[in-house]
């Protein structure tokens, strides 16, 4: 899915992809990208951070990377090293992280992937930042931590969404001010 605008004056816009589901038990993750989404399309016009950053970049969307997994759990019941622009990355990593905080208190951590819960060897991040050179690649695991784990009930799918919504807005307008490589 991708959403774009095309009368924008940018004549060159920057691309954001986003992926959900990569892991086939994690439910909240394509609930949480459909939320943004639909945030981004409904809003459109309406918000004006949203509208900005719609008119600067183009989102291309996939909500369920592991189509197969994913379906099966509904019918079923390496190194460390930071990149050398660790700390280009980290800032924008800190201001999504307060954004999302400020909506409903929900607290996270930030680090590379393999620091922050294990090593994920071979996600989306890795390519996206080892093969293409996307310098803004991010890993973003959502809640919960604790009670829940992976098996969220409904009434945290909505605010799974905001605060993820406002972490990426702000993230968004980190990348924008930075002097894309």
């Amino acid at each position: 899915m991708a959403i774009r605008h095309d009368g924008t004056k940018a004549t060159t816009k920057k691309a954001v992809w986003w992926d959900g589901g990569i892991h086939a038990r994690e439910w909240i993750s394509p609930a949480t990208v459909i939320y943004i989404a639909y945030a981004f399309l409904s809003k459109y016009g309406q918000d004006p951070t949203i509208t900005h950053l719609v008119d600067q970049f183009d989102c291309y969307i996939l909500p369920v990377f592991n189509v197969d997994g994913y379906a099966y759990t509904w019918t079923k019941a390496y190194t460390t090293m930071k990149p050398s622009q660790f700390k280009l990355q980290d800032d924008g990593s800190i201001q999504a992280i307060n954004a999302l905080a400020a909506v409903h208190g929900t607290q996270y951590q930030h680090d590379n992937i393999a620091q922050t819960i294990y090593v994920a060897s071979g996600s989306t991040v890795d390519w996206t930042y080892g093969t293409a050179n996307v310098i803004f690649s991010y890993g973003v695991e959502l809640r919960d931590t604790g009670k829940y784990g992976f098996l969220l009930p409904e009434d945290q799918i909505i605010p799974s969404g905001e605060e993820t919504l406002a972490g990426l807005l702000a993230l968004l307008q980190y990348i924008e001010k930075q002097v894309y490589v």
